[in-house]
């Protein structure tokens, strides 16, 4: 009897860890066009490693909560922390424009050299990371890890320091364009040049309103 019970508890033990392994598939670009090959995808929890293809896509065994690693020469390491809901992920690198960058991305053969150059021509506002967001609260928490995400009457805000009784709001102000936006969940993240928080001393434009400090934000 006591056997059975250790053989169905060690079959119930591989059986959750099987479990735990999800597969991902996903494409690397530049630029936001075009496909990224021999890219090396490395997920740290698994151990797992794969390369993309000509058409800078990849396929990898991944574990909960597993690290995706994104190493390619001549381009910004990239990292994502995989969630139980992905299944399919699109991941823009970015172009760190230097000499040496462009000899070690050509002849690594990540891209065409006429790519590139087109890219940095023609597409330098593709040449960031927003584009990998979701939404642009995930974007905002990137660029600013020391935020917040908080809910005031219904509506997600940005929270830079701790809670205020200024106008009975706890939400930085956020500027979009050189416009006051209450609401900026209608920005699509890969429409994002920049994100910065404003000085202290800058914020005194504001009053009263930016208080809780300011975020501007800037879009193509």
């Amino acid at each position: 009897m006591k056997r059975v019970i250790v053989f169905l508890s060690l079959l119930l033990i591989s059986f959750s860890g099987k479990t735990q392994i999800q597969e991902i598939s996903g494409a690397i670009t530049a630029f936001n066009k075009f496909p990224l090959k021999n890219v090396m995808v490395v997920a740290k929890k698994s151990k797992n490693e794969t390369i993309t293809d000509d058409k800078g896509k990849f396929k990898i065994a991944v574990k909960k909560n597993d690290n995706l690693v994104i190493i390619a020469s001549g381009f910004e390491s990239y990292s994502y922390r995989v969630k139980s809901k992905d299944r399919s992920l699109k991941i823009n690198l970015i172009y760190k424009d230097k000499k040496k960058n462009k000899d070690l991305a050509l002849s690594a053969g990540y891209i065409e050299r006429e790519d590139l150059e087109y890219g940095l021509e023609n597409l330098a506002t593709d040449n960031n990371v927003f584009s990998n967001f979701t939404d642009v609260y995930d974007a905002i928490k990137y660029v600013l890890p020391a935020t917040t995400i908080i809910t005031e009457n219904g509506e997600k805000k940005i929270q830079i320091r701790g809670p205020k009784t200024i106008n009975g709001s706890n939400a930085a102000l956020t500027i979009v364009d050189g416009v006051i936006a209450e609401d900026i969940s209608f920005i699509i993240p890969s429409d994002i040049i920049e994100i910065k928080q404003m000085s202290s001393v800058s914020t005194s434009l504001y009053g009263a309103r930016g208080g809780n400090g300011v975020i501007v934000i800037t879009t193509k």
